[in-house]
């Protein structure tokens, strides 16, 4: 068999399409652009696979085919994708057990998830296009309602292993987290584990069995005494000292920019020393009320109304009223620490979620392929949606109202 170029790939023969990537001694891995067949079993039924490991993409042909004469693998015999990843989360954290269905069209597979897969699994030998992943689990012991996600993967990708990324809403166990569903908040599990690098559990020693109440009440008793008295001490101290050394403390502070008023001193010329009431009281700031947070149909957030010929800058304002100028060209949005909008700690908000340009008076929203969606006075976006002044845009569960 032949390619048209050299690359990564592994060739081996099963009776089907696999669930599993085969092992590095099945077949052989080649990196040349002509490879023997693998060819030890004279079932002509069975299947020659190849793996292109840079697309992350399977060709396959019968063993029968593939005797007859000189494979030239093309580009058109790769019809599968070799790996999908799915990672499965709770508050940021991996989920210790669940069951993962996908279904691609063709074919349906099943994979268990546990402690030591750190929340993904991988299925391998994957018809392109919509695929639909099923994740069942339990809640305090009890079936949980599934979760289904479409996963859109074609066989020209960016990636050679498309992945999708779930986050269940539900307290479940993840990994190095007990989900303590059910437990009273002064209850102390006897011992909690944690996931190690290699997948087995120790104990968290950073969890000690409570000591006695008389012990403990009267230990931190004598503690906070001790403590305040040290405190008293220190300011009695201090007071002494200044009364004793006042030029000396004043010179002091001076030097470190503290205005120490002096006698005859207008207190208004300190403007620390101003009357509240001559001080200006700033207007406050317009709050955008939520009745929730689900997304559906939204009537657009009143916006405050603007002077007359004035410009207002493009920008985003949050439910609690704060205010995020649009800057000119993109910028991303999602849970990620550094993007130009990060909503860390949104379990809602996919970690790069949607994008935002702003062209002059123009600004255009447009989602990444979220896990929650985009939307846009309720209305999901798909591509792309232009801002206008008003407009409730929303992230996950995040809403802001946009102003320009």
């Amino acid at each position: 068999m032949s390619f048209a170029d050299d690359g990564d790939r592994q060739i081996w023969i099963a009776p089907s399409l696999p669930t599993q990537a085969p092992g590095d001694s099945d077949g052989i891995r080649t990196g040349k652009s002509e490879a023997n067949l693998p060819i030890h079993s004279e079932k002509d039924s069975e299947t020659v696979f190849v793996w292109d490991r840079k697309s992350g993409n399977l060709a396959s042909k019968s063993v029968r085919d593939a005797k007859s004469a000189i494979w030239v693998v093309k580009p058109e015999d790769f019809k599968s994708i070799a790996q999908v990843s799915v990672h499965i989360e709770h508050d940021e954290h991996p989920v210790a057990a669940a069951n993962v269905d996908l279904e691609d069209g063709s074919r349906k597979q099943s994979q268990l998830l546990d402690s030591s897969c750190l929340g993904t699994v991988t299925f391998f030998g994957v018809k392109p296009g919509s695929i639909t992943i099923t994740v069942r689990y339990k809640v305090a012991g009890k079936d949980a309602p599934p979760v289904k996600q479409i996963l859109e993967a074609g066989l020209e990708r960016t990636v050679p292993i498309p992945s999708e990324e779930i986050a269940l809403v539900e307290k479940v166990e993840t990994v190095g987290k007990p989900a303590n569903v059910g437990m009273p908040t002064d209850a102390v599990p006897p011992q909690t584990t944690e996931s190690t690098s290699a997948g087995t559990a120790k104990p968290d020693s950073s969890k000690t069995a409570p000591s006695k109440e008389g012990g403990s009440f009267f230990g931190s008793l004598i503690v906070y005494l001790l403590a305040l008295g040290a405190m008293a001490a220190a300011i009695y101290y201090a007071v002494l000292y200044v009364k004793k050394n006042p030029d000396s403390v004043g010179s002091k502070l001076e030097q470190l920019g503290v205005q120490i008023p002096k006698p005859g001193d207008d207190p208004l010329t300190n403007p620390s020393q101003i009357p509240p009431a001559a001080k200006p009281t700033p207007a406050p700031v317009q709050k955008i009320i939520l009745d929730d947070a689900a997304p559906g149909p939204i009537t657009p957030l009143a916006s405050a109304p603007a002077t007359p010929g004035a410009i207002v800058d493009p920008r985003l304002v949050s439910q609690s009223g704060d205010s995020m100028p649009i800057p000119e060209g993109d910028f991303m949005v999602g849970r990620e620490i550094g993007l130009g909008l990060s909503l860390v700690g949104e379990t809602t908000v996919s970690r790069k979620h949607a994008n935002i340009t702003r062209n002059g008076s123009q600004v255009v929203v447009k989602d990444f392929g979220s896990t929650n969606g985009t939307f846009v006075n309720g209305v999901q976006v798909h591509g792309e949606r232009q801002l206008q002044s008003g407009d409730t845009v929303q992230f996950g569960s995040v809403r802001f109202r946009f102003e320009g």
